[in-house]
């Protein structure tokens, strides 16, 4: 891998920051321009609070003028362009003779002019047909009326009984043989390759010749500050931007929002684009049949709406999600479609993880990366962002919602149906049935308790070193298996997945049956009471029979996977408590190679940047991520953090004001005893502590414990003479107004010098929130208190997996032995005894991950300063537990932290002295650099 840094070269010049850049962002800039123009994968680490973001955007953006404007070698970006293709391959792709490149010129007007009649001829003589994408393929709007005769010679009979309005539910002709559709569906597909092939072809050429930048992050308030930041500099101005969001976030249709899941929205979304009928919906107070009709949504209605918000995207600064909401309700269109419509023209996309990582949504976008530039910013949480959109799971519930809806359906149009879709309709019934009773796996005499379920059996040898929760919430029956064991098991080696597959994305299946079985439930009026206890679990869950079907296609998709790259872990059904009540069970998809879906990314991009404030381990990150490409393709670059060392002061802790050893591993970390020591210490850090004091705990169940226990002691009391509390909400949609509150209550405090209070303490919760993206600089963060070490629990089957997986990817096997294919949960501790040093690293990662994220909230700028408070005996390098490792926690800390880190070896007494002088030396400082710039 090659090391970038300032020795390389001289740095270059970037007019377009907004300000005279310090020495570590210039070397930043120039690293990430460099590695632009090489092509392949950097891993770009500049601590939280450096000016990362903007500098991202001058140096990235600044290559792209460059590239615009020409100034960039063209041989060079030729064959930049298919580098990385080229070396997955482990051949050389010549470039094309000049004579061919002239030739292409010289024809792509007569290409385009071919282009048009082609789709003049494959126009049906009706008129202009839509055709609405979806999931699992395309449902064509004239589809209706090809179903109609192709079900002519269905007999009178059944004719009468049956209501026109249900032939668009009517799946096409099937051939099981070839696999290929037949009849409409079959016409249509044919007219499109026919039509389309030399279009799509020339289309995706000139697509690549515009390059573009698509910048991802993982929530929409860090996209919004990127929009932010760049809005700062003088590409705003000259610079196509637009930004895409979920339909959650952008739909401003009130009826649609009311559905509040996201799944749900979608769905109503995708119904409403493609549905025109009128449906007879049961009011259940009288009985009687009203008519719906469902149409398009009135925020789609007018063409010139949409032109008008593309028009005004593209004449605007840059907007963020809530801009393109304001602008979508006053023009009365909507904002999700209407960003859409601006990706062909814009040289900067801005996009969530999920909607650039996920390949059907990126189809479905639009969105292609050949010759592109990806970012990822917060690239910390990339690889379980991936493994987590690629996993999937299904329930018991939502199993038998789909038995009943295919049983229905296969019922009512046995007759119609072809055999072919009769055979895989039956298919799918034996394959629901196998998951089904593999779920249902119960025996009279593993009945559990309901803590027991939640709670399993804690290990006395749990290593206090590691401080490793016990407090899993997997039933201890649960098994994590291997894709081809767990096929086994069910007893269906019979079944072709693979032809199944191809059947469920191109038969509609999924949108055919659920919009049957949902138009069905709504003709019948049914007594709840009278509801079967499924359809009522179900309901009472808000799952939809779409949501049902989609969750067992995406399921039985995920099982085409390779057996390596997952695996299934089984929750069964089991009874709990006194009253013997049935919990349902539910089989899940784990996925576990990240690296073979991001390597679609990384083939296709030009570049692909990695940037964030803490992507240490990179061995680790490159090997799970992108183990195939080339070291000399590899770029990377870590700094420093800008502020002085005077300006951060971290203390190790490892005893409270009374001489109690802080113990925070699991065992321990609940006694009252430990509790009110970490109690005492809050008091009197409060009293030293300027403005705002930011506490760090474990978990919402710790914080709520420690709160409850403060409170009935009178700590809580102690704490709220001197300071305001406030506490991290569960509910994300409260946090940003308790924080404006947490900054008020320290700014009145700050402004009135005879309150009795000197600012606040907010409690938050790891993980959380709070815990990444907010910024708590200056006086909201003058201090940050680590409580203990946030090891994750090792009673969770699929860390387990990670782990043993992250062992394998060291011997370069990815398989796992018979012995652990079938893991029960109660055994996490010995299990995780049983992994290798690669993949209790990966452990240790993970809880030092969260701390660096969380106490980088307080240092944001150049004149900041904090006091950062790590309290846990584990944290100090001269215990003896910690000698017994390689490297202990503190190895792990930033740099920038470690580099200055103090341990307290006497009293409490020392922790107050070093606190004062601290602040106080800051407060005078800051006072002389006031003076100095009113001067």
């Amino acid at each position: 891998m090659a090391m970038d840094n300032a020795s390389e070269g001289v740095p270059l010049e970037f007019p377009a920051f907004p300000f005279k850049p310090y020495p570590i962002q210039l070397h930043f800039m120039t690293a990430v321009y460099n590695a632009l123009q090489k092509g392949g994968v950097a891993v770009v680490e500049s601590p939280t609070g450096t000016g990362k973001t903007l500098s991202l955007i001058c140096s990235v953006l600044q290559w792209l003028q460059d590239h615009h404007h020409g100034k960039i070698n063209s041989e060079v970006d030729h064959i930049l362009s298919n580098k990385l293709k080229s070396l997955h391959e482990n051949e050389a792709s010549p470039d094309e003779p000049d004579w061919m490149l002239n030739f292409n010129d010289k024809n792509e007007e007569e290409k385009r002019k071919k282009r048009t009649a082609k789709k003049q001829q494959s126009k049906p003589a009706n008129g202009p047909k839509r055709v609405v994408n979806t999931l699992f393929g395309k449902v064509d709007e004239t589809e209706k009326e090809l179903l109609k005769k192709q079900t002519e010679t269905v007999s009178v009979a059944d004719s009468i009984n049956s209501s026109d309005d249900e032939l668009i539910f009517l799946l096409a002709d099937y051939d099981s043989d070839d696999s290929c559709m037949k009849g409409a569906t079959k016409r249509n597909q044919n007219r499109v390759s026919t039509s389309s092939s030399e279009e799509d072809f020339d289309a995706e050429k000139e697509d690549e010749a515009m390059v573009k930048v698509f910048f991802c992050s993982r929530t929409h308030s860090q996209l919004s500050q990127f929009i932010g930041e760049l809005k700062r500099t003088v590409f705003a101005e000259s610079m196509q931007v637009v930004s895409l969001g979920s339909r959650k976030t952008l739909c401003i249709n009130e009826d649609v929002l009311k559905l509040g899941n996201a799944t749900r929205i979608n769905e109503r979304c995708l119904e409403m684009q493609k549905s025109k009928s009128s449906h007879k919906v049961a009011v259940s107070a009288d009985r009687r049949l009203r008519k719906s009709k469902i149409t398009r949504c009135p925020m789609m209605r007018k063409q010139s709406s949409q032109q008008q918000f593309k028009q005004e995207l593209l004449d605007s600064v840059p907007l963020d999600i809530e801009d393109l909401v304001r602008l979508g309700k006053k023009l009365t269109t909507c904002p999700y479609y209407g960003s859409r419509q601006v990706i062909p023209v814009a040289d900067i996309v801005v996009l969530p993880y999920q909607s650039l990582l996920h390949l059907a949504t990126r189809d479905s976008l639009g969105v292609k990366l050949k010759n592109c530039i990806v970012i990822f910013d917060e690239a910390h949480n990339l690889v379980d962002t991936i493994t987590d959109t690629y996993s999937c799971r299904v329930s018991a519930v939502q199993l038998r919602q789909v038995t009943l809806q295919l049983s229905g359906y296969l019922e009512r149009f046995k007759n119609r149906l072809t055999a072919g879709n009769r055979r895989y309709i039956q298919t799918l019934l034996v394959l629901i049935n196998a998951f089904i009773r593999r779920i249902d796996c119960i025996h009279e005499d593993k009945k559990l308790s309901l803590q027991e379920i939640l709670n399993p059996v804690v290990e006395e040898e749990t290593p206090k070193l590691l401080g490793y929760a016990s407090n899993g919430r997997y039933p201890r029956d649960a098994e994590i298996m291997t894709i081809n064991d767990f096929l086994f098991s069910l007893q269906i080696d019979n079944i072709n997945l693979f032809k199944l597959r191809r059947y469920i994305r191109e038969s509609n299946i999924v949108n055919k049956v659920s919009s049957y079985g949902e138009k069905q439930s709504f003709q019948v009026s049914v007594p709840l009471e009278s509801m079967s206890s499924t359809l009522k679990s179900n309901a009472a869950q808000g799952g939809s029979t779409s949501a049902s079907f989609h969750a067992l296609a995406d399921f039985v998709l995920a099982l085409t996977n390779q057996d390596a790259d997952g695996r299934v872990l089984i929750t069964p059904s089991c009874y709990a408590g006194v009253s013997n009540e049935l919990l349902e069970g539910n089989i899940k998809f784990v996925m576990l190679n990240a690296a073979k879906h991001f390597s679609e990314v990384v083939d296709q991009a030009r570049a692909v940047v990695l940037a964030g404030g803490t992507l240490q381990p990179i061995g680790e990150l490159r090997e799970r991520l992108f183990p195939d490409v080339p070291e000399e393709h590899v770029h990377i670059f870590s700094c420093g953090h800008i502020v002085p060392p005077e300006s951060i002061l971290p203390l190790i802790i490892p005893r409270g004001p009374t001489g109690k050893a802080f113990d925070f591993t699991f065992q321990s970390r609940s006694l009252p005893v430990m509790v009110e020591e970490l109690g005492r210490l809050l008091v009197n850090v409060s009293l030293v502590v300027p403005e705002g004091i930011v506490v760090f705990l474990p978990s919402f169940e710790y914080e709520n414990l420690v709160h409850n226990l403060w409170m009935s002691t009178g700590i809580l009391d102690s704490i709220s003479r001197k300071k305001h509390i406030f506490r991290e909400p569960r509910d994300a949609s409260s946090v940003e107004m308790i924080l404006q509150e947490y900054k008020n209550a320290i700014m009145l405090s700050t402004c009135n010098q005879n309150s009795d209070k000197s600012g606040a303490v907010l409690f938050c919760i790891v993980g959380a929130k709070m815990s990444e993206g907010i910024n708590f600089s200056d006086g909201m963060g003058r201090c940050v208190i680590m409580v203990g070490l946030p090891y994750p629990s090792p009673s969770d089957p699929e860390l387990l997996e990670r782990m043993r997986y992250i062992d394998n990817l060291a011997r370069k096997e990815i398989s796992i032995s018979q012995e652990n294919s079938n893991c029960s949960i109660d055994s996490g501790i010995s299990a995780l005894k049983r992994c290798g040093q690669r993949g209790k690293e990966y452990y240790e990662n993970l809880c030092m991950k969260a701390v660096n994220q969380s106490i980088g909230r307080a240092i944001r700028h150049i004149q900041d300063y904090a006091a950062i408070l790590l309290v846990d005996a584990r944290y100090d390098p001269g215990s003896l537990d910690i000698r017994t490792l390689a490297s202990g926690p503190t190895s792990k800390l930033a740099g920038w932290i470690r580099n200055h880190l103090i341990p307290v070896r006497g009293g409490f007494g020392e922790v107050h002295k070093q606190l004062r002088q601290f602040f106080k030396y800051n407060k005078e400082r800051a006072i002389n650099q006031s003076l100095r710039g009113a001067v």
